[in-house]
């Protein structure tokens, strides 16, 4: 805090040599604060600059990864619907009395246990 106050406040010594000189006619102490504050706006304006080009790629890399967790929301809505047909055929193969979509279901979910124990 009094270090950022002491970029932007005039020391009192060159404020008081600025007095005298004006008093006085003379203007170096008026260019050397002239020059300081110029030296600070520019120092300023480059961190400004360099916000500025933080602030523009935080903001391509958040549509991006709006685009991305959009295309993932599609696919998971895809994946629900699919399992909860899936699952609706498994409901009435299980409620069935032939034997024959018995042995179907046990070997449906066998593929499916290897396929999740493969992916892992």
């Amino acid at each position: 805090s009094d270090k950022r106050r002491h970029i932007f406040c005039v020391p009192r010594r060159v404020a008081m040599r600025g007095r005298a000189a004006a008093k006085g006619g003379a203007s170096s102490s008026e260019y050397y604060m002239e020059q300081e504050n110029d030296d600070q706006i520019g120092l300023l304006a480059g961190k400004v600059s360099a916000l500025r080009g933080i602030a523009v790629q935080i903001g391509d890399h958040v549509r991006e990864d709006n685009k991305m967790l959009d295309g993932l929301d599609d696919r998971f809505d895809s994946a629900g619907s699919l399992l909860s047909g899936t699952m609706a055929r498994l409901g009435k193969l299980a409620s069935s009395k032939d034997s024959r979509h018995m042995l179907y279901l046990a070997l449906f979910v066998v593929a499916v246990i290897l396929l999740i124990y493969k992916l892992r």
